[in-house]
């Protein structure tokens, strides 16, 4: 019983095998102090049951150091609660590798606290599916750090939907590689407030698709800065509908 596991020393837990390890039960488990946690083997680790795994408080989760929480399988993290996740310390929520990362539901991605999300690895940023992206708030999203909104790829961007662009703040969006920018949805871009859209440079500018463009509402063509006006194209401003060329002459 979870009593009699509480009662292991250190060094007997330690020396469990993978199968013992796998063996334990979800009730078992709740008996594990933090020290014994700490001491199961990284390499046994995995044969954890995710019922097991699922059962672990926050302090027992928290007791595993970096080298085993990277060493969790994708099931063993797909299977965290939301609760067990948003309280990981950023210590060991840096320990997640990418592939883990990946392997998080759109559920456990929307309980990240923004430490955790500004605290994301570029690569582990890259590593989310578009579902993913979707799945974070305004909140998150404006905690991402710079560096990653520069590393978004064009699929990335064009996934970011009306909710998670309102909280991308002026400097992301000058982060945005031009390129990329092409990607982001109409919808999206028409959602944009004057402050961030004019926190797109002259290049940014220049780079919009005719569509993009076209797509702007007339209170966002009225308030661009005369640079970013200049910088459109030919193409661009044939683009321009009589109420956006009203706008933008007003």
């Amino acid at each position: 019983n979870s009593a009699q596991i509480g009662a292991l020393a250190t060094d007997a837990v330690a020396a469990l095998s993978s199968t013992q390890v796998g063996a334990l039960t979800s009730a078992q488990v709740l008996g594990l102090g933090t020290d014994q946690i700490g001491a199961i083997e990284t390499a046994d680790l995995k044969s954890l049951s995710t019922a097991a795994l699922h059962a672990l408080n926050s302090d027992q989760l928290n007791a595993l150091n970096t080298d085993q929480v990277g060493a969790l399988s994708t099931a063993q993290v797909a299977s965290l609660s939301t609760d067990q996740l948003s309280a990981l310390s950023t210590d060991n929520f840096n320990a997640l590798t990418s592939g883990q990362i990946r392997s998080l539901t759109s559920a456990q991605l929307a309980s990240l606290t923004t430490t955790q999300v500004a605290a994301m690895e570029t690569a582990d940023v890259q590593a989310l599916a578009s579902n993913q992206i979707q799945a974070l708030g305004s909140d998150q999203v404006g905690a991402l750090a710079t560096d990653a909104i520069v590393a978004l790829t064009s699929a990335q961007i064009a996934a970011l939907g009306t909710k998670q662009a309102a909280g991308l703040t002026t400097d992301q969006i000058g982060a945005i590689e031009t390129a990329d920018l092409k990607s982001l949805s109409t919808a999206t871009l028409r959602a944009l407030t004057s402050d961030q859209l004019n926190a797109l440079d002259s290049a940014q500018i220049g780079a919009l698709s005719t569509t993009q463009v076209a797509s702007l509402t007339t209170a966002q063509v009225s308030t661009l800065a005369s640079d970013d006006v200049a910088a459109l194209g030919s193409a661009q401003l044939r683009s321009l509908t009589t109420a956006q060329l009203t706008a933008l002459n007003s």
